[in-house]
């Protein structure tokens, strides 16, 4: 290669790469004058919107959109924007990004049906079924204590389903029954004992203590006492005599 040929080539290759890093700072210039020009703008408010409407009010303020994600939610339709971000009103800078999220609509749920289970049952059915449980009430019925006697709604999709969850009516047990509380002082212990469990009645307590005079095995005190109104839902208490040995 000549000497005249190199010095044309290497003329050729240096307005070349002189070109390309004029164009380069041309850009780099261009690119932060739009960003040292950029205004700050207010954005707006998307939330139920559908996605081409909020893209073209996001355009219109010369922002852009960018969709996160789907999520249920109770309130707002499938296919329209549930949650933005920013919210409506910040301010942002120009060619930035509102990010949002589009709703899939109310979570399909299905209520079942608890009625004849224990509560404890119950709670569990609704919590696999992810329904949500509202007020528990209690009544006396004739049914096992602790049995679910009405539920509102009841099974089936949850259309009907309001914020407070499935609500219950639950029973606690034959209370309506009432007994006149016998005089037990002085008794066999073991007698008052039976009658007291074929009752219904609950022994909370029985304390043992020596009495002078007195076999073992005899009732010597009782709360409630003789005359008072009980029933099954309340407890008895018993100082039964012991041997003074």
């Amino acid at each position: 290669m000549t000497v005249k040929r190199f010095a044309v080539l290497l003329v050729k290759n240096g307005t070349l790469l002189v070109g390309l890093l004029l164009t380069a700072a041309l850009s780099a210039v261009a690119t932060m004058r739009v960003v040292l020009t950029s205004q700050d703008v207010a954005v707006p408010a998307l939330l139920e919107k559908r996605i081409p409407d909020a893209g073209a009010l996001a355009a219109r303020r010369g922002l852009l959109l960018r969709v996160e994600g789907k999520r249920h939610d109770p309130k707002v339709a499938a296919d329209l924007v549930v949650a933005q971000e920013p919210p409506p009103g910040s301010m942002l800078k120009a060619h930035r990004s509102v990010r949002v999220w589009v709703s899939l609509g109310p979570l399909r749920m299905t209520v079942p049906a608890v009625e004849g289970m224990s509560l404890r049952t119950a709670r569990l059915a609704l919590e696999q079924a992810k329904v949500p449980l509202g007020r528990v009430v209690e009544v006396d019925a004739p049914a096992e204590e602790g049995t679910v006697l009405v539920q509102h709604p009841g099974p089936g999709d949850a259309d009907t389903l309001g914020e407070e969850g499935v609500s219950l009516l639950a029973s606690r047990g034959p209370g309506g029954r009432e007994y006149l509380m016998p005089d037990l002082i002085g008794r066999k212990a073991d007698v008052v004992l039976e009658a007291l469990k074929l009752a219904g009645l609950k022994v909370a307590e029985v304390r043992y203590r020596s009495y002078p005079g007195v076999a073992p095995g005899i009732v010597l005190r009782q709360v409630p006492a003789a005359g008072h109104r009980v029933s099954p839902r309340e407890t008895v208490s018993l100082d039964i005599s012991k041997d003074a040995s």
